[in-house]
């Protein structure tokens, strides 16, 4: 045999070992279904990013063991907006274009979600975020869906408590400057116009301030019996209830969700004196009345689990600051499984068709051509002392008389 023909028989073989691996790789590579997770891992929302890269790895993990998603294992990948909706928009295209994921969750505000919703949309990728700034419509995002109610719905439990057990009618108004908050809060007063009463004053504050202290001494300065408090991260809520305690102001609170969520890890932080008279909303999955079975819901088996595995828990805001990013892998799993097909057009169709028959932690969802703010008014309850969990990791309601 010549040395070229052994030359060229060692090349065909070279090639055919080449194509081997490389197809070994390509089916490996379809056994899985990649979600993208993109999220503040760094940046000053940061400490958002850590809980909801917990939480999604929690969630992957529990997928796979039930079977994956159409019989594959799921892998989750992540991205860093770095709090930066520029950079973002790269790491969206990279996840798309480079990691080739089947969907996405995250990230975690409408500032950083708006600008890729129209990346998501023309790769037709399924997105679950939980920004809730109303502009977030199907008809801007045929293909996204939000984990999170929209403000106003976060305040209209909180203003009826006001209303009708506190029987205050004076109220202030104050939010930070992010999308969701700036979206809802004219949409607020328009509620509460047509409940016969308007914000005695209203005041916002920078996303992640140093110190809010002027806005509310002019809250104050205003007479109000109390005040509605809408924001997006744990930092935040703290900083209002520190200002609050070291002015000596003690209206009543009512808050939204984050003051909830994150409520456990600030009272580590700042102690529990300044959450005296905080009330602020929760999904009614995650509460409970007086006589309520212990460690029944599901949300009391998740909480247990997490506080065993989880070291830092109580730090990171406790099991509920993990919840709005645990079930968002698990929406799209049930879509995709649902549907029997993993791209955008056929998930959103099929939550839109069938997203209360999705079993969440938070409890029953409702979505439609219209609405793909998953979950509802009626869902959300207001609580009392949100820092104070039962054993089984849920927060007393303080509408149960009602």
């Amino acid at each position: 045999m010549t040395s070229s023909i052994r030359s060229r028989r060692a090349i065909v073989a070279a090639l055919m070992s080449f194509t081997a691996l490389a197809a070994a790789g390509t089916a490996r590579a379809e056994e899985t279904i990649k979600i993208g997770g993109i999220m503040s891992l760094t940046g000053a929302g940061a400490s958002i990013g850590k809980n909801a890269e917990v939480a999604w790895k929690r969630a992957v993990d529990d997928i796979n063991a039930a079977g994956g998603i159409l019989g594959k294992k799921v892998e989750l990948v992540l991205a860093d907006t770095m709090t930066d909706p520029t950079h973002g928009v790269s790491e969206m295209r990279r996840l798309i274009e480079s990691e080739k994921v089947a969907a996405v969750v995250g990230p975690a505000t409408s500032q950083e979600t708006t600008p890729l919703m129209p990346i998501g949309t023309e790769a037709n990728i399924a997105q679950v975020s939980s920004a809730a700034s109303t502009q977030l419509t199907p008809q801007v995002g045929p293909y996204h869906f939000s984990t999170s109610p929209i403000g106003e719905n976060q305040m209209i439990p909180n203003i009826a408590y006001a209303l009708d057990t506190l029987k205050l009618t004076k109220l202030a108004l104050i939010s930070d400057n992010g999308g969701m908050s700036k979206a809802a809060v004219s949409d607020i007063v328009n509620y509460m116009k047509g409940k016969g009463v308007e914000p005695v004053a209203i005041q916002e504050f920078a996303f992640r301030t140093e110190d809010m202290t002027p806005q509310l001494f002019s809250l104050r300065n205003s007479e109000a019996e109390a005040v509605l408090l809408i924001n997006s991260i744990g930092d935040d809520a703290r900083k209002m209830l520190e200002n609050r305690y070291d002015i000596g102001w003690d209206v009543p609170v009512l808050a939204s969700l984050t003051m909830t969520n994150y409520a456990v890890g600030n009272a580590a932080t700042i102690g529990t004196e300044p959450f005296e008279g905080v009330y602020s909303v929760q999904f009614e999955g995650m509460t409970f009345c007086p006589g309520d079975a212990l460690g029944e819901k599901p949300f009391a088996k998740f909480a247990e689990k997490a506080k065993a595995d989880i070291a830092d828990l109580d730090r990171m805001g406790g099991p509920s600051a993990l919840v709005p990013y645990y079930i968002q892998p698990f929406i799209l799993a049930a879509a995709m499984n649902g549907s029997g097909k993993t791209d955008g057009k056929s998930v959103a169709a099929w939550i839109e068709a069938n997203a209360g028959e999705i079993k969440t932690l938070t409890g029953k969802l409702a979505a439609s051509a219209d609405n793909h703010f998953l979950p509802s008014v009626e869902s959300l309850k207001v609580v009392k002392n949100p820092y104070q969990l039962r054993e089984d990791g849920l927060v007393e309601r303080a509408d149960c008389a009602q």
